[in-house]
């Protein structure tokens, strides 16, 4: 099996899981990583066991990296995958991997040309208990989707320059937590977004969405979505059909799913364990093994979801 070799740009938070993650996955190596503060970088790669350290453009000269792993602010992604896909580096970025759809097509165009890889990191698509959902869709176990409601929320700090509010950043419930929401149920529901219908209030002093309530309005589907960085919600996420209807207790972080029939009898339930508590292995394996089939972009997680989730951002914020 050819060895998939990452760098990791950004010594973030999220990187240590994703680095934590790729060395449960055989055939996938971090060797590198990568910061704009060349000591957070070494401090980085010792805690994690990494070989090397350097700042961005270094780890992209290096030979021997197939694949870098984004893990910087959204406000950052769409410089830093230009910089990724011009030195010849598939690509797997964070959610939200773009702001504007104009953003993504772009950025898509250029893999398209260089005839590389890439996929944004919306790993709920690839959970043992997304798959189970997706086939008793394809099964018929629910009949027909009718609708589907998502509440997903957590306080945010109080801080106006912390990352999740901060505008520079890329802040917003929108790009952080609505992703998740949006591609779970593009995903699910398999339907194209015909028109979106949104309400959103700002944050006091950052002024970036802080609640927002959304519908999208699919093909033949009504979805309700409520975001908020302002209440410890019950998160949740139900779709409902003409023969039943599934559950995603704590969609946002959850490990569940349970299939119920039209008089609320559980039929089935899913209950992943992954390894270490760490879900991002299943969508390593898919950047792995896409990349070694030669392929530019996953079935699972396709350029087109990522597209269509910034297309709704446009519309909720009226661009």
């Amino acid at each position: 099996m050819r060895e998939i070799r990452f760098a990791v740009m950004g010594a973030a938070k999220i990187a240590r899981k994703f680095v934590e993650a790729a060395s449960f996955v055989e055939g996938v190596k971090v060797v590198a990583v990568a910061s704009k503060d060349i000591e957070r970088a070494k401090a980085f790669a010792i805690e994690n066991g990494i070989e090397r350290y350097a700042l961005y453009q270094d780890i992209l000269d290096m030979a021997d990296v197939d694949a870098v792993y984004i893990a910087t602010t959204q406000n950052f992604h769409k410089e830093n995958v230009r910089m990724c896909l011009e030195s010849g580096k598939h690509v797997l970025c964070e959610k939200a991997m773009f702001l504007t759809v104009s953003d993504a097509e772009e950025m898509f165009a250029l893999a398209k040309e260089k005839g590389l890889f890439m996929m944004e990191a919306m790993w709920t698509r690839f959970l043992p208990q997304i798959q189970a959902a997706k086939k008793w869709i394809e099964d018929g176990k629910i009949g027909e989707i009718q609708s589907v409601s998502t509440v997903i929320g957590f306080v945010a700090p109080g801080d106006h320059t912390h990352r999740l509010v901060n505008p520079a950043l890329g802040g917003g419930a929108m790009y952080d937590i609505g992703v998740y929401a949006i591609e779970g149920m593009t995903y699910l529901v398999n339907q194209k977004i015909t028109d979106v219908k949104a309400v959103w209030r700002k944050h006091p002093t950052a002024g970036t969405d802080h609640r927002v309530a959304f519908i999208l309005n699919f093909e033949n589907v009504d979805a309700c979505v409520q975001l908020m960085f302002t209440s410890n919600a019950r998160e949740f996420m139900f779709i409902n059909g003409t023969e039943g209807y599934i559950e995603f207790p704590n969609y946002h972080m959850g490990d569940e799913s349970i299939l119920f029939d039209t008089d609320g009898k559980i039929v089935e339930r899913v209950k992943a364990d992954f390894p270490n508590g760490n879900g991002f292995v299943y969508e390593i394996e898919e950047v792995a093994k896409c990349i070694r089939e030669g392929k530019t972009e996953s079935d699972v997680m396709p350029w087109s979801a990522t597209i269509e989730a910034a297309w709704v951002y446009d519309r909720v914020f009226e661009r």
